[in-house]
């Protein structure tokens, strides 16, 4: 079972007579992140996966990608929370936001979460990263490759697209392909959310060694983290969506996790009891 479904589970056993309650109320597919709010007034964001879409400048095949675009709306959150484990990326990306939607809605419902949650702290400084650990970075995280070449510390970069990269990080990339060895030699292993909707996430948990801390870090990490605790990440760090409203104009304007940041969300964190 991937750590999609059992989220999707746990969702399901915590409150079902709630999920079934709720629907969709709005959402947007933007350029960078997708946006769901749900008819409580909660609301979750993903990752919009625009690059794993080979066919994207094609108009016709391209439809096939979301049969039902203009009926979405309204349509029961359980259903929606289902499209989290699609191969579809872009309903992925819609499951996986209506999942940190109702994660949200649960936790404002006295519904508990698994682990400590820690309000404004970036999960990049709850790792408590030492000077001499060796970090691995699945996904080009721009500000935290600029702390760790600040800091000194050996450091690897995973990523699918080279070319994010400035010259002189080319010498610290991986492919895919050799994220096996770097995650071995890691202390330290900070995932990009965007993993969860393009669902390369388990291949990566499952690679983790033991002793290992792990963070995913992004908007798209705002879940319930149960599941995630469970395969080894020890920080879930997201965002809590404080105006739904603001979040979809933003994301409908081409807005990215800086405008969601400065506009209608705050920073969240899930922390698992033996990582603090």
């Amino acid at each position: 079972m991937t750590v999609l479904d059992e989220t999707i589970e746990a969702l399901e056993q915590r409150s079902p007579s709630l999920l079934h309650e709720v629907k969709v109320e709005d959402l947007v597919i933007g350029i960078f992140f997708t946006g769901v709010k749900l008819s409580t007034g909660h609301a979750g964001v993903a990752f919009t996966p625009i690059g794993d879409i080979p066919e994207a400048v094609c108009c016709p095949t391209t439809a096939a990608r979301m049969p039902q675009a203009g009926n979405l709306k309204g349509m029961p959150v359980l259903e929606a929370v289902r499209y989290a484990v699609e191969k579809n990326v872009l309903k992925s990306a819609i499951g996986v936001a209506a999942i940190n939607g109702v994660t949200q809605l649960y936790l404002e419902s006295g519904i508990e979460a698994e682990g400590k949650i820690v309000n404004g702290a970036d999960g990049f400084d709850l790792l408590r990263i030492q000077p001499h650990e060796t970090v691995s970075l699945v996904g080009a995280f721009g500000p935290y490759i600029r702390r760790l070449k600040t800091a000194g510390n050996p450091f690897f970069i995973i990523e699918r697209n080279p070319m994010t990269l400035r010259e002189d990080e080319r010498r610290l990339y991986r492919p895919e392909s050799e994220m096996a060895p770097a995650l071995e030699k890691s202390n330290v292993v900070v995932i990009t959310g965007t993993a969860i909707v393009n669902q390369t996430i388990d291949a990566i948990l499952s690679r983790l060694k033991k002793g290992v801390r792990a963070a995913i870090i992004g908007p798209t990490a705002s879940i319930l983290p149960d599941a995630f605790f469970r395969k080894g990440v020890g920080v879930m760090a997201g965002v809590r969506i404080s105006d739904p409203d603001s979040m979809i104009r933003i994301l409908k304007e081409g807005g990215s996790a800086y405008h969601l940041l400065k506009e209608c969300c705050e920073k969240i964190a899930f922390v698992r009891k033996d990582t603090l």
